[in-house]
């Protein structure tokens, strides 16, 4: 028994040796000179820190050098010259922007400018109704609001009687206009919390949405429901007095009849936009399959390369690990993939992505107008931020912050529950490699938290690998001068190796019917 354990052994040691030296050749094409070289130039300032609408089109430079370099490997073109167009429309609210309330007689005896537009519509609106309908906290809907603007208060009766911070649920407001909307009514205004006596939420609101917002162009709804907040004393106005907004609404959270005031007045409401329209793309090379019946089944390798631009002073962000860093480690895995005699199984998709820092975009486009069917995508491993190693407190970001970046050997790996043999085929290739999975990061929020989301919510099994925050997150430090190549070098090679099992995997079963919308997301 002994000896034959011996031998089992002894072939086992064989097998493996055997693999890592056959394997030895295409990880060798995971270089750290090119890495440094090709990070080096597009975290450079030349171009502008990666985003749309710079001076430089930086983005675009970004993408024209990701396609050179795709050709040079040999990637074939997933779609004409590897670019994906997706366009990008920019909208901003005018400062003319107000509502008014006129009396029985047509007097005016109410103007504001402080409301903010939610909704993501880039059409302008202009409107005059006397047909107003009240709904408590959005949960008085009646089947008689449709063509009617409804007026409803921010939050819910619970927190207006624990008179608690007026901060904004963005989910529960999300379902509340959702459920109105359904009703068909002509708008929706949203009325700050009347104990906030400092508009403390709405002007936080006001400054996030006064800046310019991001929609794909294609999906930007035209003539939308207006949705709009304003603060309390528009309901004092309307309904007669001040102070009688917060008595109705404690009416209605206590659950004692409320009467209001037969409100014969007109609203007039108007809402200007100032349009932009942006031109981008994604970049897409693919390493056909050998298997006649499996390359028709694709690993998606993707990151996004786009990053913030240039600040108010100047600044550029140059975005070395955000995420130059998994941008220039994917074009060493396609090499490494591409210097394979005998290419896997399965075919494998380079997907760099567009517009992840305005809102997922490029991710969110491919998924909606896939180029590879998604129902036929067995995997979507995603590189975000893949290029730092701690250094020390100096690299702490977020004292509560479940993402701290990791040391030379950590690493996040994030998988959704599709497919659970992805993660134990990660979690193998990282023991092989010497790296230690974290797999401790909450699935909410970090499942949203990048492009994997918009595969993650179409029923693709995706894994996540990240280093970590760290105290250049979003600032003009992230420089090609404090990554560690080597670092990115071993995620490089855990890529290759990951992917290479999963492609040449003759089965794979699926805990999850595929390509099926699960989660919606909206505007707010």
């Amino acid at each position: 028994m002994f000896q034959r354990k011996t031998v089992l052994s002894s072939l086992f040691l064989f097998c493996f040796n055997f693999l890592l030296l056959a394997q030895s050749g295409p990880l060798d094409k995971i270089d750290i000179d090119d890495l440094k070289r090709n990070l080096t130039f597009i975290a450079s300032d030349e171009l502008q820190g990666r985003k749309l609408g710079t001076e430089v089109d930086g983005l675009g430079i970004c993408a024209d050098f990701l396609a050179e370099n795709a050709q040079r490997i040999g990637l074939k073109p997933a779609v004409e010259n590897y670019f994906q167009p997706v366009n990008i429309l920019g909208t901003k609210p005018q400062q003319n922007n107000f509502i008014e309330i006129q009396n029985k007689k047509g007097k005016l005896v109410f103007r504001t400018n402080s409301l903010v537009a939610l909704n993501s519509s880039s059409e302008s609106s202009e409107f005059e109704t006397d047909q107003l309908v009240f709904v408590g906290f959005g949960d008085e809907i009646t089947d008689d609001i449709e063509e009617k603007v409804v007026v409803l208060a921010q939050g819910n009766a619970e927190s207006f009687l624990k008179d608690e911070f007026y901060r904004w649920d963005r989910r529960l407001e999300q379902n509340k206009i959702a459920a109105i909307s359904k009703k068909k009514p002509k708008a929706i205004l949203i009325v700050a919390n009347p104990n906030d006596k400092e508009n403390k939420t709405y002007n936080q609101i006001n400054t996030w949405f006064k800046r310019e917002r991001f929609s794909l162009a294609s999906e930007t709804p035209n003539n939308a429901l207006s949705v709009v907040l304003t603060k309390a004393d528009f309901a004092d106005k309307l309904l007669g007095a001040k102070g009688s907004f917060k008595k109705y609404l404690t009416e209605v959270a206590t659950g004692k009849k409320t009467e209001l005031p037969d409100i014969r007045k007109t609203l007039k409401v108007k809402i200007e936009k100032q349009t932009n329209f942006f031109e981008s793309k994604n970049v897409i090379g693919v390493v056909e399959g050998s298997d006649p019946i499996l390359k028709n089944e694709y690993v998606v390798f993707m990151a996004h390369y786009d990053h913030l631009g240039i600040g108010k002073d100047g600044d550029v962000y140059n975005g070395a690990d955000d995420n130059g860093s998994g941008t220039v480690a994917l074009l060493e895995v396609a090499e490494a993939f591409m210097s394979l005699d005998k290419k896997p199984k399965r075919s494998i998709v380079f997907l760099w992505v567009t517009c992840e820092e305005l809102g997922h975009f490029g991710s969110g486009f491919y998924c909606d107008h896939p180029v590879f069917p998604l129902a036929k995508t067995v995997a979507a491993i995603n590189l975000d931020m893949v290029g730092r190693v701690y250094n020390g407190p100096q690299d702490d970001v977020w004292k509560d912050s479940p993402k701290k970046v990791k040391d030379f050997d950590g690493l996040y790996t994030l998988t959704n529950d599709v497919w659970p043999e992805l993660a134990n085929i990660s979690a193998a290739k990282c023991k092989e490699l010497g790296l230690v999975p974290d797999t401790s990061l909450p699935k909410n929020p970090f499942l949203r938290a990048s492009d994997h989301y918009n595969f993650h919510k179409n029923g693709v099994p995706i894994l996540n690998y990240a280093t970590g925050y760290h105290a250049d997150y979003h600032k003009v430090g992230d420089e090609v001068s404090k990554i560690n190549f080597e670092k990115i070098k071993r995620v490089a090679d855990l890529c290759f190796l990951v992917g290479l099992e999963v492609a040449n995997k003759n089965h794979i079963e699926f805990l999850k019917e595929q390509n099926v919308k699960n989660e919606v997301g909206t505007d707010l």
